[in-house]
């Protein structure tokens, strides 16, 4: 038999963790000395062992609870269970260091609170696999390659623009490869993935394009582009 401070000696842990045990129905002693002091047996020091053993492997104590105090429950399940709220959890973990790696590379250069908010406004629309998709995308591309087709953009909605100022009709043949050229842009940001295409399209349709674009195409323009796409086919 032990009493706490024996016990939290031998076994490294504090008086105070043991008391929490106790009090949240962990490891709660059924013997009691004269004094009225917690006094733990070997079935206790057992019990300690598991959870010693299960902290050790990243369980939370409520996870430790449901764990001993079910009879013929299978360690392995317990254990299955736990790696895959832990794969859960690394998945999210990697998503955030992406995201805190992309926003400390645009810091350099952009504004803190405009960075932001392209962030927040993009998961709006994008999901976390989405966007994870994106930022592989935008890897294996490269920057080079991004830039080019930034620099492409420019050059289409500049024309669109002197065309619609001039009084083009959208179906023009001459505006034909201006759109065969948007789709071909287009298809290389998504990866020709249809979810994002329509998770980009609801974004463009709902935002100002002139925010999302910074300042390269306006809502005017925008909608004559959609009208030569449509007549495109």
């Amino acid at each position: 038999m032990w009493k706490i401070g024996e016990l939290a000696r031998r076994t490294g842990l504090t008086v105070r963790t043991l008391h929490h045990y106790d009090s949240i129905g962990l490891l709660s002693p059924a013997e009691r000395s004269e004094g009225g002091h917690r006094v733990y047996g070997e079935d206790d020091v057992r019990r300690l062992y598991r959870i010693v053993s299960l902290r050790s492997l990243g369980f939370p104590l409520d996870a430790i609870a449901g764990v001993l105090d079910r009879d013929g429950v299978d360690p392995r399940a317990a254990v299955a269970d736990h790696l895959h709220r832990l794969e859960d959890q690394m998945a999210r973990d990697r998503a955030l260091r992406r995201r805190l790696r992309s926003l400390l590379g645009r810091l350099e250069t952009e504004d803190f609170l405009t960075t932001i908010e392209e962030m927040t406004m993009h998961q709006r629309y994008y999901s976390p696999e989405q966007l994870q998709q994106l930022e592989q995308r935008r890897r294996s591309l490269g920057d080079a390659a991004i830039r080019d087709g930034e620099r492409e953009w420019g050059e289409i909605f500049a024309t669109l623009r002197a065309e619609m100022e001039a009084g083009t009709d959208p179906a023009d043949p001459r505006l034909r490869p201006l759109a065969e050229r948007g789709r071909a842009l287009l298809a290389m940001f998504t990866g020709g993935d249809p979810g994002i295409k329509q998770s980009l399209n609801e974004m463009w349709q709902h935002e100002d394009p002139a925010k999302l674009s910074h300042g390269m195409v306006d809502a005017e323009v925008m909608a004559y582009y959609g009208r030569v796409q449509a007549a495109a086919g």
